[in-house]
């Protein structure tokens, strides 16, 4: 009787162990897993400021007085017009919605 108590013994001790070893293993996996997620929340902040550095550059880049400026510094080059109502067509020199090619060659 005394040999069956030593095997359950020594098996719930092995157990234990086994348990201690696979928590460890756990317990470094889940440290590299926080580590590589601080690493990407801190590269995902950097992309972040980034875009929001773009967006700020690009809203400057469309603005209309920087516009103007470019125009007025390569006017010579652009030789862009002045629009008057005019420069648009007219809604009755446009083709039927729906009209294919043979509106277009009627023209």
């Amino acid at each position: 009787m005394m040999t069956v108590w030593r095997i359950i013994v020594a098996l719930g001790i092995g157990g234990l162990v086994y348990s201690a070893v696979a928590l460890y293993e756990a317990k470094i996996e889940t440290r590299e897993l926080t580590r590589a997620l601080d690493r990407l929340e801190a590269r995902q902040g950097a992309i972040k400021r980034e875009i929001a550095a773009l967006d700020t550059e690009w809203s400057y880049l469309n603005s209309a007085e920087h516009l103007y400026y470019l125009i007025g510094l390569h006017s010579d080059v652009l030789q862009l017009q002045e629009r008057v109502p005019d420069s648009f067509a007219r809604l009755s020199e446009l083709p039927p919605r729906g009209a294919g090619s043979e509106a277009q060659e009627g023209r």
